[in-house]
């Protein structure tokens, strides 16, 4: 006889399976409708990236993440700006919908992340691991029933991959991890701590590409799910996302001059941040191989 309480626990552990299958299978259903020609890409031009970073402004003012206005009305780093980082946009026709920006580990600059989880990353690293960080997730609340980012995340994950990336990390608000463990299926990195520069708590994620796959199988490739969850995530053959996505070569090409001057004008502040070193490089990538002489002044 089964006592009422192992019950009651199993019941509960269904229910919560069903609510996880209900909410995995929502991500993919396709809700593009109203969309004037979709499509993903990596951000290139300065309206593009302006779009992006100004939708990540709305989101973290909304959040309360950035306290005071910001002339500008955008939200972005010394990172955002570096030749290999990708800013990741799903576009109807030439507006922006919706964001999320990857940015790979280098020597000097190391990532935003390093600000708080810096001994974690090292250790990976240490490991001869190469990494990466997601940040700056962002669509408009009028988007979200569109589940745009699910789109993004298919599209990073792979560049990932295809970049030979072992790890990709991520700092969230602690009452976002469920989320992402559940449905993108990150793990625990580091533990709860405050993060300065966005005036809140952050919770470290990591997902190990070695077993990506493998995890993404164990999660989504059971017959009771009510869509192939699988197929989505780790399958480049989908009708939905094909015919607009453009896997690209790693990311290398420094910004336009041109580009990256308006957005250190914008935001002077950020030269700032910057150690000597990172400044030195910074200064070499924009003006040495551009031929362009040094304009800003701290």
């Amino acid at each position: 006889m089964v006592k009422k309480g192992k019950v009651k626990k199993m019941e509960s552990g269904l229910e919560r399976r069903r609510t996880v299958r209900i909410r995995r299978s929502s991500l993919i259903k396709n809700k593009l409708e109203g969309i004037d020609r979709p499509a993903m890409k990596i951000a290139e031009t300065q309206e593009e990236l302006e779009q992006a970073f100004g939708i990540v402004y709305d989101a973290y003012r909304a959040a309360n993440y950035i306290k005071e206005p910001h002339p500008s009305k955008m939200a972005y780093g010394i990172h955002s700006l570096l030749p290999t980082t990708c800013v990741f946009v799903f576009k109807s026709y030439l507006s922006v919908l919706s964001t999320m920006t990857y940015i790979p580990d280098t020597p000097v600059f190391g990532l935003p992340m390093d600000a708080v989880y810096k001994e974690e990353l090292d250790t990976l690293r240490n490991q001869g691991r190469n990494i990466a960080e997601v940040g700056a997730l962002a669509t408009p609340k009028q988007r979200r029933w569109i589940n745009l980012i699910s789109y993004l995340a298919k599209a990073l994950f792979w560049y990932a991959r295809m970049t030979d990336v072992d790890d990709v990390c991520i700092m969230v608000n602690p009452k976002h991890v469920r989320f992402y463990k559940e449905i993108f299926l990150f793990e625990d990195f580091g533990e709860e701590k405050w993060y300065d520069g966005v005036d809140a708590p952050a919770v470290a994620l990591r997902v190990d590409m070695d077993t990506y796959e493998r995890k993404m199988t164990d999660a989504y490739g059971e017959a009771d799910f009510d869509t192939d969850l699988l197929s989505f995530f780790t399958k480049v053959n989908n009708v939905i996302l094909d015919p607009n996505i453009e896997y690209p070569i790693k990311r290398t090409l420094p910004l336009d001059m041109s580009t990256v001057k308006g957005f250190i004008t914008k935001r002077p502040e950020l030269l700032e941040t910057m150690t000597e070193d990172q400044e030195q490089l910074f200064r070499m990538i924009y003006y040495e191989i551009n031929g362009i002489e040094s304009g800003f002044t701290h």
